[in-house]
């Protein structure tokens, strides 16, 4: 009977391992449109918006445009992006990353810890759900773009307004992650009923479990995503901000 547990959460932690889609690395790139929305004139404005906003207040926000999440999860997968691209100042934590998913529909403000006092989740909402959506499901996707950019801007500066009502913010577990967990206390009650007990098998489990289900650990606890130096340093995220879909 361990055995095929065992089986089954090796089995597991394969399939989320090929889940994850692969992080870029950042090559000094503000604007970085994989999905091919954004006309060369538009990225270069953004760029310069982008540009003239860190130089004058020090946040850092980058946008990613992607084709497909390939099955990955864009809450997890956003948190890897600014993780590895260390948006944001080391001591400031100011980095907003900004992820557009086409396929799937999906987008996400991830908010760094230093921002997230002034960029709420409820304001990441409003802003995805009130200047982003109305102009995608038109098909205008560039304008959503431009509106998402200067909107989170406008709401690190304190100036945005917006008065529609609040929507509830999301982050949870994906799927994979509870299903590995459940087949890991499975396997930890087998092995106490049967009288088994201490080694390192407890928490090697745990710290596997840790891995996959926290929701900020992926890039601060290894430098294999890449060293981001021309991205300030790396700020640190915990999950604050929304994504929601369209």
């Amino acid at each position: 009977m361990k055995s095929v547990f065992t089986t089954i959460f090796f089995a597991l932690l394969l399939f989320s391992a090929s889940a994850q889609r692969k992080v870029p690395a950042h090559e000094g790139i503000w604007v970085r449109d994989e999905a091919g929305i954004l006309s060369p004139q538009v990225k270069a404005q953004l760029e310069a918006i982008l540009k003239a906003h860190r130089d004058s207040t020090s946040t850092q926000i980058a946008v990613y445009l992607i084709p497909s999440l390939d099955g990955d999860d864009i809450d997890s997968y956003a948190v890897r992006v600014a993780e590895a691209w260390k948006l944001g100042q080391e001591k400031k934590d100011n980095g907003v990353l900004f992820l557009v998913a086409m396929q799937e529909k999906q987008m996400v403000i991830e908010v760094g810890y230093g921002l997230e006092g002034v960029l709420t989740d409820a304001l990441s909402s409003r802003i995805n759900r009130n200047e982003v959506a109305p102009n995608f499901r038109q098909g205008n996707y560039e304008a959503g773009i431009q509106a998402g950019v200067m909107a989170i801007i406008q709401a690190v500066q304190g100036t945005y307004v917006n008065e529609a009502p609040l929507v509830k913010k999301r982050k949870g577990r994906s799927p994979v992650g509870t299903i590995v967990f459940i087949v890991i206390l499975i396997i930890a009650m087998s092995r106490k009923n049967r009288g088994g007990g201490g080694g390192t098998g407890g928490y090697w489990s745990a710290a596997m479990l840790g891995s996959m289900l926290g929701g900020g650990g992926y890039g601060r606890s290894s430098g294999s995503w890449g060293s981001g130096s021309d991205f300030g340093g790396g700020g640190g995220f915990g999950g604050g901000g929304s994504s929601d879909s369209w």
